[in-house]
């Protein structure tokens, strides 16, 4: 993403934060907590093998840039027009050190 960060967050989402509680067994017991909203910039990523397997369904991809912040990590999921997206990785440019740019993956 080039040029001024803040022009670029249009779409508002929610974060959420996997449930540590477990139950009697220790096993999760699921669900999300809220950690918060942020604005964000969100783009669409096409698969590399997609067209080439011509799969008929695969989960979609995206790419979300948004102002740096700590807590987001792998796992974590994003609430967007009423989609959840999990995030899969995370990058950190040190040339911009104000943003960061998730890679994530829509949970149906």
């Amino acid at each position: 993403m080039s040029g001024e960060l803040a022009g670029a967050l249009r779409e508002r989402v929610t974060i959420e934060q996997p449930n540590p509680a477990r139950d009697a067994l220790g096993g999760r017991t699921g669900g999300y907590l809220y950690d918060g909203a942020a604005w964000a910039a969100i783009t669409p990523l096409m698969p590399a093998g997609l067209t080439a397997a011509e799969a008929l369904s695969a989960l979609a991809r995206w790419s979300v840039s948004l102002r740096k912040r700590e807590g987001i990590v792998p796992g974590t999921r994003l609430v967007w027009r009423g989609r959840y997206l999990r995030v899969r990785s995370v990058v950190s440019d040190p040339q911009a050190p104000a943003q960061m740019v998730l890679s994530c993956e829509e949970v149906r």
